[in-house]
């Protein structure tokens, strides 16, 4: 790609410009020297300069979303080549919610490592920025989880493997812990926790279940962590929001789960991956262990 579209972008993207610099591997006059040619060869600034570093002007801000667009163009294109010519990735980078992390992830990574010994794994579960994104800047190659529809496009090729559907979670000796089901309307006084990664089951808990909570948020815990919400429910009166697929987790924790009285709405959970790397043999890998996978389904 470009090397002065990869320094804008690295400025872009920087708190400082020694960040930025030292994200391209470049000396900071070499990279303002490059956004000073881009500015040139376009006619217009990118950005403000001042004693910190920089900021995008109003055109930059433009520049920036088309950048983004051939970024992702270039890395695309830069697979789907290397696919006719190479065995596949060295390393896999995988981003997924608790529904998959907690149930399949160790199974699936052991099954690669004996497929590609060489493979290297990464993974991430504290995503918080649009995954599809992820996907395609190439931070991510894999996520499982949930990712809205408004979020998709035809870059994105992905693959359902369930249904996910959120209950709530309490301390075994909850009075509310030994009803069959709970109306979340009655559990006033609670401090709610929640996964900040998922903020349409708190649309839902807020405009579907807690009446009077339409312009006003009831969650008092956001966190990316499916421990510390575990650990919370655990030390007082809290109740989590977690996916009912989970229940043999969180019982083997001493916790319960119980399904709302109403029923949350259910979403489609699956394998996402981007369209041009769909012919490596590590991503067809992926996709075929779900093939047979089973989640445990408890209400």
């Amino acid at each position: 790609m470009d090397r002065n579209l990869d320094a804008f972008l690295a400025v872009a993207r920087a708190n400082t410009l020694t960040e930025a610099s030292e994200s391209i591997g470049l000396t900071q006059p070499s990279l303002t020297k490059r956004i000073a040619n881009l500015e040139e060869s376009i006619g217009t600034e990118l950005f403000i300069r001042h004693r910190r570093g920089m900021t995008l002007t109003e055109a930059g801000h433009v520049f920036l979303r088309h950048a983004k667009r051939i970024e992702a163009e270039y890395r695309q294109c830069q697979e789907e080549v290397g696919i006719v010519g190479s065995a596949g990735l060295s390393v896999l980078r995988v981003g997924a919610g608790p529904l998959f992390h907690l149930n399949c992830v160790a199974g699936l990574f052991a099954q690669l490592k004996s497929e590609f010994p060489h493979l290297k794994l990464e993974l991430s579960t504290d995503v918080n920025l649009p995954k599809s994104d992820l996907l395609n800047d190439g931070t991510l190659d894999v996520y499982m989880g949930v990712i809205t529809d408004d979020h998709l496009d035809d870059t994105i090729y992905v693959k359902y493997v369930t249904q996910v559907e959120h209950g709530l979670v309490l301390h075994p000796d909850d009075p509310f812990a030994k009803r069959e089901t709970l109306d979340p309307a009655e559990l006033e006084g609670y401090n709610w926790v929640i996964f900040a990664v998922d903020p349409e089951t708190e649309r839902t808990i807020r405009d579907y279940f807690v009446p009077g909570s339409m312009n006003r948020s009831i969650i008092d815990v956001r966190t990316t962590s499916f421990n510390t919400g575990l650990q919370l429910v655990h030390e007082g009166k809290f109740v989590l929001s977690a996916p009912l697929q989970l229940a043999t987790v969180i019982n083997s924790t001493g916790l319960v789960i119980r399904p709302t009285t109403q029923g949350m709405p259910t979403r489609r959970a699956g394998i996402y991956v981007r369209e041009s790397a769909l012919g490596y043999g590590v991503i067809q890998s992926v996709l075929q262990y779900f093939d047979t996978y089973v989640f445990d389904f408890q209400k």
